[in-house]
Order: structure tokens, then C-alpha cells, then sequence
């Protein structure tokens, strides 16, 4: 286990976010805030996840922990450690409570008991920074087995869920048969989607509380022209050579529409599914599958694997075809210098598509969507509530229909659907309903509750 210090919230930042949101916004948050410090009464509101680098957990927590701090509550972030065993078994384990009944995500007494024993010992070593006045707010199911070891050590604990399937499947029925009774001392659960609470948890308090995004951050925030440019260059999807963390066939045309993913090497996130959809369409637009360096995520031992189904799919292709085709690893060495290079791609597509098989929320369509983009997106977990198809996005209703898939795509690639409109709508709805003021008076109505339960 170790404690992170993200980079502190700068003043003026801050001020500028309640510019942003408006006086009364700004007003609620604060007031917000010091019902948490009061409801505290001296203790710390701990965050809990699995890595500080990678995915939109620890991207959200590297915004959140600061801002709390910044509003003037005590806030602190700790990260679990483990093995390549221990992230198989909660990689096997997330995978099932996606919905997976691959017998490869199958998992046996002994690996659970491993599993509990490492979360044991986890348990052990952060107890000694633990206050009676503490909240805990544990992540996913890599934390779930910290419940029952830490809870009678701090004034309250819920779990945050922002995994889960839309309709139970008997591999989330034994998912949940290992995580639900670990989560009996849990005050509360709490789930990024509402139709993602499990049959198991029923019973159980839980609350609502969707992921949100920081306008300010290097991923989000406004980019000079050229600084885009220098970024797209180094991306390999530029006029410039093609850097060695990108496969490509040379420089992309400018003339023709950028369609880009950004998500992990992962079976869920379906990058081959967009390969082959867009691979097979009539449609000339260059498509850059954009992730990680397979190699630098601790948590997810799977990325190398399904970043090589993709790289063999696309050495298959017609010459022609595999010419419009840019996969793009990104260094993780330097978070910020990614994050920008995210956002450079983001902005500069002319449709963003996330055409996962299962989704907790999604938090790379918000991005997109706060960058005005039109995206194309599944309709599964937190994507089908995030896009409005037609007002603010446009929705897959099956996804592994490719075809359709591609249709939607080349339909705002061909100006068939006016994507100027649906990206300004989708804007709009992440300053109202994605941005951090709403998870801390969610927190704050959070810990109020406990009052009434």
C-alpha cells in the first residue's frame, strides 16, 4: 500500500472553476464542503484504488483528492499493491462482473483466498494511518476484500463501483458471489450507473454518483494550434516522422476525417471491433486506435495480449487499407506529457467512437463530449446515459454489429449528420451534469445519509 500526493489545486485554478460554474454553483459547492469537514469532525476522507497511473480511476482521484484539499476538507489518496498473480485474479475478476463467462475468467477457491490474504496484508500496514473519524472510499472490485478488515477501524466506509453489466449473466452472478458478502460491513455502496447495482446488493444502501472530468487538467484544457500540431506529430498522426510507439505505414493524409479511440488494450473496450469496423467500411476516413504502452499499467496484466490482436488484424489488411490504420501506444512515463497528447488527438478527431462491449461509465466520451467532438458509443452502461443518440451523440445499439457501427460513423464522416450540433449540445451537458462540484455535494449528501439510515 502507498499514500500519493497528487499535485496541489493552485488558487487561481480553483477560482477560475467557480467562474465557470457560476456564483451559485459555486456557493453550493462550499457549502457542500464544509458539511463534509463538519460531518469529519478531524478525521480524513480516504480515497482507496489499485494504481496512480492508468485508467479513469486514478485520473479522477488525481482531480479530486486535490480539490477537496482545496475546499478545505482532508483528503488522502492510497494505492494497493500487488503481484502479477494478485492482478490477475481481480483482472479475471472485473472481467466477470462486466458480465465475462470466458472459463479463462473462471476463479478457484485458492485464487479468492490468495486474493483475501494479499488484501489482508494490505489491510495490516494502512490500519496504522487509520483515524476513528475516517471515511473510507475504497474503488472497485481490486478493494472490495479491504471492507471487512478496515471497517470497524473508521467511522464509515463506501465502496465505489464503476464496473458492471447490464443484464446479469452467470459470469457477474459469480463475480458478485465472491465480492457482495465482503461488502456486508460496507455503510453503503456506491455505483457509477444505476441499473449496474447487482440482484446481491439489493438489499444494501447504495447511491448514485457518476465519474466526472476537470476542465483545467492537461487531457482537458484548451490547447494553442500549433502546440496541437507539435502534439499530432508526435503521435505519428501529423506531416512529421512517425515516432516508434506508433504503428503506422507513414504519415496520415490531412485531407480525409480523423476517427480515433482512446481507451486501453482491452477485450471490453473492443479496439479490434473498431479496427475490423472501420477496416471493412467504404469509408476513407484514418482511423488511430490510441492507448497506453501495453507494458506500463501494473493493474491490467492483459494489454500486451489484446494490443497484439490488434497489431496482427492490421498486418492483414490490403496495403490501402492497413495505410489508414495508425496504432498509437503512448509513453506513460510522464502523465501530464500523455494526457496532452490525448487531448491533441481528441480535439483534432472528427468523430470520437467508444465502441466498448460492456462499460462502467466511459469517461473518455466525456472528455470528447466537453471538447465539442461528436462521439459514437455504445449502448452499454454509463455511455447509454451519457449520449443522447441524436441530440448529443449517436448510440450502437448492438456492439458487436459493425457494420452498423460503421454506418453511424461514416454518416458524421460524410456530413449526413451534422456533428457541429450534436458536439456543442454534448458540451454543454458535461458542464451541467459532469463537472467535480456535483461529486462533492453527492459526497456530502453521501455522509448526511448516514444520519437518516
Amino acid at each position: 500500500m502507498r499514500v500519493i500526493d497528487p499535485v496541489p489545486l493552485r488558487s487561481d485554478v480553483l477560482a477560475a472553476f467557480f467562474d465557470l460554474i457560476g456564483p451559485d454553483r459555486a456557493a453550493e459547492v462550499r457549502a457542500a464542503a464544509a458539511r463534509i469537514v463538519e460531518r469529519l469532525d478531524g478525521g480524513t476522507l480516504w480515497h482507496v484504488n489499485s494504481t496512480a497511473r492508468g485508467g479513469g480511476v486514478a485520473e479522477m482521484l488525481h482531480l479530486l483528492v486535490p480539490l477537496y484539499r482545496a475546499l478545505g476538507v482532508s483528503c488522502r489518496w492510497a494505492v494497493v499493491d500487488g503481484d502479477d498473480r494478485f492482478f490477475d485474479v481481480t483482472k479475471k475478476l472485473g472481467n466477470s462482473a462486466y458480465g465475462s463467462t470466458d472459463p479463462g475468467d473462471r476463479l478457484d477457491a485458492g485464487a479468492v483466498d490468495g486474493y483475501l490474504a494479499h488484501l489482508d496484508d494490505e489491510a495490516g500496514w494502512f490500519a496504522e494511518l487509520l483515524g476513528a473519524n475516517d471515511v473510507l472510499l475504497p474503488h472497485d472490485h481490486q478493494t472490495a476484500g479491504l471492507v471487512p478488515p478496515l471497517a470497524a477501524k473508521v467511522s464509515a466506509v463506501h465502496w465505489r463501483c464503476h464496473v458492471g453489466v447490464d443484464a446479469s449473466t452467470e459470469g457477474s452472478e459469480a463475480a458478485w458471489a465472491v465480492m457482495a458478502p465482503l461488502l456486508d460491513d460496507a455503510d453503503g455502496v456506491v455505483f457509477s450507473v444505476a441499473h449496474h447495482v447487482p440482484a446481491e446488493l439489493a438489499d444494501h444502501h447504495f447511491a448514485v454518483i457518476p465519474p466526472v472530468i476537470w476542465p483545467y487538467a492537461p487531457k482537458n484544457r484548451p490547447l494553442a494550434d500549433d502546440a496541437v500540431r507539435d502534439l499530432l506529430d508526435r503521435c505519428g498522426l501529423g506531416p512529421g516522422p512517425v515516432p516508434p510507439y506508433v504503428v503506422a505505414d507513414g504519415p496520415r493524409d490531412p485531407g480525409v476525417p480523423l476517427v480515433a479511440q482512446v481507451s486501453r488494450w482491452d477485450r471490453l473496450k473492443d479496439m479490434h471491433g473498431v479496427l475490423m469496423g472501420i477496416a471493412g467500411s467504404a469509408s476513407d476516413a484514418h482511423l488511430a486506435l490510441v492507448g497506453p504502452d501495453p507494458a506500463a499499467i501494473p493493474d491490467d496484466v492483459d494489454q500486451a495480449r489484446w494490443f497484439a490482436t490488434c497489431l496482427e488484424a492490421r498486418r492483414a489488411l490490403p496495403a490501402p487499407v492497413r495505410r489508414r490504420i495508425s496504432l498509437v501506444c503512448l509513453p506513460m512515463d510522464d502523465l501530464d506529457d500523455n494526457a496532452h497528447l490525448v487531448n491533441a488527438v481528441q480535439r483534432t478527431a472528427d468523430v470520437v467512437v467508444q465502441k466498448s462491449l460492456a462499460e462502467g461509465f466511459g469517461l473518455t466520451v466525456t472528455e470528447a463530449m466537453w471538447k465539442a467532438r461528436p462521439v459514437v458509443g455504445s449502448a452499454v452502461g454509463g455511455i447509454s446515459a451519457q449520449i443522447d443518440h441524436g441530440r448529443n451523440g449517436l448510440l450502437l445499439s448492438d456492439p458487436h454489429d459493425l457494420a452498423g457501427f460503421a454506418d453511424l460513423v461514416t454518416g458524421l464522416t460524410g456530413d449526413a449528420v451534422d456533428g457541429v450540433a450534436l458536439g456543442t449540445r454534448a458540451h454543454e451537458d458535461v458542464r451541467r451534469r459532469y463537472l467535480p462540484d456535483g461529486d462533492v455535494l453527492a459526497i456530502a449528501g453521501l455522509l448526511a445519509e448516514e444520519d437518516r439510515t
